[in-house]
C-alpha cells in the first residue's frame, strides 16, 4: 500500500479512475531499479537525491510511488556501529562551542572516550537518522514485477477510503472469506455478489477499517476472473464516488498461480477417487452458496453428464461447529451429500440431505459412488 498522498487517479462524473502502470511505465521501472542498485553503500539521502532528479510534473506520483515499492524491500544500515544516542548524549553534555576549534576539541574527547577516529564521532551523531541510514541490499525485481507491485498498492490505496465494496470471484473462496473473518469485516450475500459493508455511518469511517478493506484486496485478485465494484469516500468533499474494476481490464497484477488445497489428506483422497472410480468432474471449493446470511463454501462439487451435486465432508469436529456447520447446511436448496464422521450429526442431517456416515474416520467409497450415481441419475 502507498501513501494517500501518492494515490494517483481522476475523477469522472461521479466515478473514480486509477491511473495504473503499464507497458509504457517500463522504461521508467528499469531505470529506478537501477537507480537503487547503484547506490548500495550510500545513505538513504543520496538515494532520494537521486530519485528527485528523475521527476517532473507528469510522474512525479508514478517515480514515488516505483520507488516506494522498492524501498520497503530493501535493507538499511545504520552508518556506524556506535549507538547515536549516547554518542549525542556525550557531546551535548559538553555543553555548546562557539567556534570550531572548540567542536574539534569536543570530538577528540569524545573519540578517546569511544576509542574511534573523530570522523567516526561525526558519523555517529545523527547515524539513526533516515536520510544517513546505508542502503545495503534491493530486492531482484525485474521492471514488470515492479510495475505490477505498484497497481496491486494503487488499488489496495484507494480502499483505504472505501465505504463498501462488492465482489465476484471464479475460485478462491474459501480463502477469501477466512481473510474477511480474519479482518473482522461484515458481509452479505446477494446471489454470487458479496458485499463488504463499512460503517453505518460515513462520520464513523476509520483508517483501521479501510485498511482492513485493502487487505482483502490481494485474495479476490487471485481468483481467475473477478470484478469489484466499491463506493469511495472523498474525504474532503464528502462525496462518493463509485470505483468499478474487473480481471477482464486487463491491469497487469501481481501473477499468483493457483493451486488446490485441501484442507485434509481425507478431501485429496476423495478428490482423486471418485475421478477414478465414477469418471466425473470433481472441482475443489466450486464457489459461495447463500445459507441464510451466511456465505457457504461445499468442499466439493461433482458433476457428469450435466448433472451435480455438492460434497461436504464434515470430519472430527468441535460440537459448536457441527452445530453451527448443520445449521448452514439445513437453509441450502441445493442437492447435497453430505459425509459425515458423527453419527449423532449425521442423524439430524439426513432430514433435509444425502448423507454417508463415516467408518472409523474412514470414507465408505462403495456408499458413496453408490449415492453419488443415485443423486446424478447415472
Amino acid at each position: 500500500m502507498l501513501p494517500k498522498e501518492l494515490l494517483d487517479a481522476r475523477k469522472v462524473k461521479g466515478k473514480i479512475y486509477l491511473k495504473f502502470a503499464g507497458q509504457e511505465h517500463l522504461k521508467l521501472a528499469k531505470a529506478i531499479i537501477a537507480t537503487f542498485k547503484s547506490n548500495i553503500g550510500k545513505s538513504y539521502g543520496q538515494l532520494l537525491e537521486k530519485i528527485s532528479h528523475m521527476e517532473k510534473a507528469s510522474n512525479y506520483k508514478k517515480v514515488r510511488g516505483f520507488a516506494r515499492i522498492i524501498e520497503r524491500q530493501s535493507e538499511f544500515e545504520m552508518p556506524t556501529k556506535l549507538n547515536p544516542v549516547e554518542v549525542r548524549r556525550f557531546l551535548f553534555e559538553r555543553g555548546y562551542v562557539t567556534n570550531d576549534f572548540e567542536r574539534l576539541g569536543v570530538l577528540q574527547e569524545a573519540s578517546e572516550h569511544f576509542g574511534v577516529s573523530t570522523s567516526e564521532i561525526e558519523k555517529a551523531m545523527f547515524g539513526d537518522r533516515d536520510e544517513e541510514m546505508i542502503l545495503t541490499k534491493v530486492p531482484q525485481l525485474t521492471p514488470e514485477e515492479l510495475i505490477r507491485q505498484y497497481n496491486l498498492s494503487l488499488l489496495q490505496t484507494l480502499m483505504f477510503s472505501s465505504l463498501r465494496i462488492n465482489f465476484r470471484v471464479s475460485s478462491n473462496h474459501q480463502r477469501i472469506f477466512r481473510k474477511i473473518k480474519h479482518l473482522g469485516l461484515m458481509y452479505q450475500i446477494q446471489d454470487e455478489l458479496v458485499e463488504i459493508t463499512g460503517p453505518a455511518s460515513i462520520l464513523k469511517l476509520t483508517r483501521k477499517y479501510g485498511v482492513s478493506m485493502a487487505k482483502l484486496i490481494p485474495e479476490i485478485v487471485k481468483a481467475e476472473d473477478w470484478f469489484i465494484r466499491a463506493e469511495i469516500l472523498d474525504e474532503h468533499s464528502k462525496r462518493i464516488y463509485i470505483f468499478e474494476l474487473s480481471s477482464s481490464d486487463g491491469v497487469m497484477l501481481p501473477v499468483i498461480e493457483e493451486y488446490v488445497e485441501y484442507d485434509s489428506s481425507l478431501e485429496r483422497q476423495f478428490a482423486v477417487k471418485i475421478k477414478f472410480l465414477l469418471g466425473a468432474e470433481v472441482i475443489r471449493e466450486p464457489g459461495i452458496l447463500k445459507a441464510g446470511n451466511y456465505a457457504y463454501i461445499p468442499d466439493f462439487l461433482v458433476r457428469k453428464n450435466g448433472k451435480e451435486v455438492y460434497v461436504e465432508i464434515a470430519g472430527f469436529w468441535t460440537e459448536e461447529y457441527l452445530r453451527a456447520k448443520m445449521e448452514k447446511l439445513s437453509q441450502l436448496k441445493v442437492p447435497m451429500l453430505v459425509i459425515a464422521n458423527d453419527e449423532l450429526f449425521a442423524g439430524k442431517l439426513k432430514r433435509s440431505h444425502n448423507v454417508v456416515l463415516m467408518k472409523k474416520g474412514k470414507i465408505p467409497y462403495k456408499d458413496v459412488i453408490r449415492k453419488l450415481k443415485e443423486m446424478l441419475q447415472l
